[in-house]
């Protein structure tokens, strides 16, 4: 195994690949389902709806997605393939 190159004090480390990336595909089925998202406010979410934030909080273009939840969980199904991931899935990914 490589070890890394030593970054002089001061300058920020390059970046690192991340154990828990999302899959392309997974990616482009979240950003479909987000154009198609109610957009909807806080105050709108109910036990039924998407609570997968979108957007900047500070800004006003701040919404959640609001599509119908999958049962039991806080998110549409396209959000909780990327929230909830199995066990096995991230451990196989750390190999």
């Amino acid at each position: 195994m490589r070890k890394p190159a030593l970054v002089p004090a001061g300058q920020p480390l390059p970046p690192q690949p991340s154990l828990n990336e999302i899959s392309p595909e997974t990616l482009a089925s979240v950003r479909e389902v987000e154009k198609r998202s109610r957009k909807i406010s806080l105050m709108e979410l109910t036990e039924r709806t998407c609570k997968w934030p979108i957007g900047d909080p500070a800004t006003e273009n701040f919404y959640f997605c609001g599509l119908p939840s999958s049962a039991g969980k806080p998110y549409c199904e396209a959000h909780v393939s990327v929230a909830f991931q199995p066990m096995s899935a991230r451990r196989d990914r750390r190999r």
